[in-house]
């Protein structure tokens, strides 16, 4: 080591500076994956928004019996509680 200290202080900083770019890598790619995360469940969550605005047109239908309605209603309340549980459980 004494032979090549300028050596070894290059390579010791190049060390260092590769390591920390790998953590910075990791980091970018948690990022991704947590962005992807969230994607899936707002993709989830729009997708039974968009079904409960076709069940709110359709019960506006005055064809509807009283017992449409209820069917719809209950449907709203699955989407509804399905959207609260993607809004509960998604992590990463």
């Amino acid at each position: 080591a004494k032979d090549d200290a300028a050596g070894l202080a290059i390579s010791e900083r190049f060390s260092t500076q590769i390591r920390g770019l790998d953590v910075a890598v990791r980091n970018a790619n948690d990022g991704i994956s947590l962005a992807q995360t969230a994607e899936g469940a707002m993709v989830e969550i729009g997708n039974n928004l968009q079904r409960i605005r076709e069940l709110s047109v359709q019960s506006a239908n005055a064809t509807n019996s009283s017992s449409d309605r209820e069917a719809l209603d209950a449907e709203v309340k699955q989407l509804t509680s399905e959207i609260d549980r993607v809004a509960r459980q998604t992590n990463f």
